[in-house]
């Protein structure tokens, strides 16, 4: 027999090199195994996407006149206030529209309606700028009753929870509540100082107001009167109005900027600034929201009403979870599945909903500047009553990349960025009711009252000269977001650092 085959001894270099791969290995796999056991890795984000933009109200309404309020009712259907037309229309929720309360200067009639909302039994509050009354009608249409408004001036927003009414007036400075049918109105404390918008808590107990003068957004705990800010992120072009609530979430309107923000998950972000064919909104005033979380927008000087659908509320989608032992895991179905070693009796309960996560800001899209269609050429009656309110001028926006915008081509104080209707010129302030508006017109926060025209405290003058074109990119934010802490670098590093500790071993034994 032979001599035995020599085997070769493995050499110090080589020992190492074994040593230090599988440990280099085994931190790598440690860290993977760290990323894919995080819960809640990713969050899907809540956007709006604009789906129509009605200019009408067929067969009841061939045209708006100039949308001031839209409100969403208990039943789901939707009521809009047109200001120099029409008066007061409702949209039920298979689409047929009707008319509550036709425009006009008769007892059953609405006078420049400029704000709606309705009780919990059913009845429409709506304020009329042109006589001006607080007006409570029955679902049918029916006035009910007549007080006087809180000043002469027109109300932007209403709002109601219970017997108690809400009532925002731009350029008066203050927010002001009465009992409903009663005309005795008070102020509400608060730090705002020119409220344009009003909107009460399901519960009653939390008015969000908007703040047309700081623009900032308000919410005030009615039983102790506490205000805290929202921290809106307007600038100096912003200019706050219309506000919605939907549970915790704010949805408010910024006319400076034609932009619609909604707060979810305590963030600010961009829901939408364009109609569905690209053109901008052109000073929104009122924003409502549905149960399926819809958006729908008063577009004043485009003489329409946006609806923007929601891709469904923000949620945390937990990553899967690597484990070495089975355990009970609900199905996809939801069924929860036994775990192998437990009781054959025992349940295991389906794991909880994750809550939602806050997501970035949304970048707004640019849009044609086309303006709106002429105005209807329908006669407005005349009425023998008291002046009616005037719409003065402000100036449309465009918004920028930020969510905040820079003017577009602007001649103070009316905006150039639309052509507007150019109908029947403004009455004598003791002729007809406001016609529809013209290119330059403004939303109801100066119409009415011998004090038309006051503009809000601290609002800096609007350059005349301003061209500003800048244009951003559409509401393309990403539908999945990675979050959380992520070991995966520490364990490279940590990998690099054993394999160099090897590889100088190497050379240290071969020198």
């Amino acid at each position: 027999m032979g001599p035995a085959p020599h085997r070769e001894r493995p050499t110090p270099r080589l020992r190492a090199a074994v040593g230090v791969v599988p440990a280099a290995i085994a931190v790598i796999a440690v860290g993977l195994a760290s990323i894919l056991t995080q819960d809640g890795a990713v969050a899907v984000t809540e956007t709006w996407t604009p789906t129509s933009a009605e200019t009408a109200a067929p067969p009841v309404a061939t045209r708006f006149g100039a949308p001031n309020d839209v409100h969403r009712a208990a039943d789901g259907s939707l009521l809009l206030a047109d200001f120099s037309a029409n008066g007061l229309l409702r949209r039920a929720v298979d689409g047929t529209w009707s008319v509550v309360a036709p425009f006009g200067t008769g007892s059953g009639d609405l006078w420049n309606p400029s704000a709606v909302t309705t009780t919990a039994d059913g009845r429409i509050v709506v304020a009329e700028a042109g006589r001006p009354a607080l007006a409570v009608l029955d679902a049918d249409g029916r006035v009910l009753s007549r007080t006087a408004p809180p000043v002469r001036r027109a109300v932007s927003e209403l709002a109601v929870s219970d017997t108690t009414v809400f009532a925002a007036v731009p350029g008066s400075g203050s927010l002001f509540t009465a009992g409903l049918g009663s005309d005795a109105w008070t102020t509400v404390a608060g730090p705002w100082t020119d409220p344009s918008g009003v909107a009460v808590s399901t519960d009653g107990r939390t008015l969000t107001v908007t703040d047309a003068g700081t623009d900032e957004v308000w919410q005030v705990d009615r039983a102790t009167g506490t205000a805290t800010a929202l921290g809106f992120p307007g600038d100096a072009q912003s200019r706050l109005r219309g506000v919605a609530v939907d549970g915790a979430d704010v949805f408010a309107v910024d006319i400076g900027h034609g932009v619609v923000w909604a707060r979810t998950a305590g963030a600010w972000n961009a829901a939408f600034s364009t109609a569905p064919d690209g053109s901008t909104l052109a000073n929104p005033t009122a924003v409502t929201v549905g149960p399926d979380r819809t958006l729908v927008v008063a577009d004043y000087n485009r003489q329409r009403m946006v609806t923007a659908t929601s891709s469904g509320r923000e949620v945390a989608v937990p990553s899967p979870t690597a484990t070495t032992e089975p355990t009970a895991e609900p199905t996809a179905a939801g069924t929860p599945v036994p775990d192998p070693t437990a009781d054959p009796t025992a349940t295991v309960a389906p794991t909880p909903d994750p809550t939602p996560l806050p997501t970035s800001e949304p970048i707004l899209t640019p849009a044609p500047t086309s303006g709106p269609t002429d105005p209807p050429t329908t006669p407005i009656p005349t009425p023998t009553l008291t002046p009616t309110p005037t719409l003065t001028p402000e100036p449309t926006l465009t918004p920028t990349a930020q969510a905040t915008a820079t003017p577009t081509a602007t001649v103070a104080p009316s905006p150039t960025a639309t052509s507007g209707p150019t109908g029947a010129a403004r009455p004598d302030p003791t002729g007809a009711p406001t016609a529809a508006p013209g290119s330059g017109a403004t939303p109801s926060d100066t119409a009415g009252g011998a004090d038309t025209g006051t503009a809000p405290p601290g609002r800096p003058a609007a350059d005349p000269a301003a061209t500003g074109s800048d244009t951003a990119a559409g509401p393309g934010r990403g539908a999945l977001a990675w979050t959380g802490a992520t070991p995966l670098a520490p364990a490279l590093f940590a990998a690099a650092v054993l394999v160099a500790a090897g590889l100088l071993l190497r050379c240290r034994r071969r020198s």
